[in-house]
């Protein structure tokens, strides 16, 4: 297959109205893809003729909308095993192949009902407005920037992984015993003040033993 550039300017080049229905398709490993108006072709005029004669397979084929690298130029592309081509092309005409990975067929636009005339211009403004109607798919990562990513979303993970294995830590405020004084009337201030559900059983304890060593003192 030839480089998309060149692809893209053969199809968009035809000179005669005999070129206008002119499919080129082009060999993909098992598949066969179109480009640009040979796709708009396969997708529109070839779909409706399937649609018509009840092929077997009447769904349309997904469109993909790429944007070339170098420029602001877009374009569509479609493929199918070429097995399949009696499904999609059901009415294609005058089958031959260019080259070994390249072939071309024709598939005869239906005359339009009003009577006007199938034009160049005519049919480069439907494949426009058919191009545009498709989003453009993302362009594909490179090396580098797939390498950026997972080593991000590794350090994420060990991060988060980090987290989850260290055991969160409460703070506990102690309300301790206040030490009794040498005086007795100090004694009735500290019990009155001392809270007895907010202590430990071991503080408690010592609280009281406090207290009675400051009586024994007094006494």
């Amino acid at each position: 297959m030839g480089k998309i550039i060149d692809i893209l300017e053969a199809e968009r080049k035809r000179p005669t109205s005999a070129d206008f229905d002119v499919v080129h398709m082009y060999k993909t490993g098992q598949f066969y893809t179109a480009y640009d108006w040979s796709a708009w072709i396969i997708s529109v005029i070839s779909y409706t003729d399937a649609v018509r004669m009840q092929t077997k397979d009447r769904h349309p084929l997904a469109v993909t909308r790429i944007k070339i690298a170098t420029s602001e130029q877009t374009f569509c592309k479609v493929g199918f095993p070429f097995k399949s081509i009696e499904k999609f092309c059901p009415l294609r005409q005058d089958f031959e192949g260019v080259e070994n990975d390249h072939i071309t067929f024709r598939i005869p636009f239906p005359e339009p009902t009003d009577g006007s005339e199938i034009t160049y211009e005519r049919i480069k403004d439907a494949v426009e407005k058919w191009t545009e109607a498709h989003e453009i798919k993302p362009p594909k990562r490179s090396q580098e920037e797939m390498k950026q990513i997972k080593s991000q979303r590794k350090a994420e993970k060990a991060a988060a992984d980090a987290a989850a294995a260290t055991p969160a830590t409460t703070t506990t405020t102690t309300t301790h015993a206040p030490a009794p004084t040498n005086q007795g009337g100090g004694l009735i201030q500290q019990i009155l003040a001392y809270s007895l559900s907010d202590s430990t059983p071991m503080e408690n304890i010592a609280f009281i033993q406090r207290l009675k060593q400051q009586i024994t003192a007094i006494l």
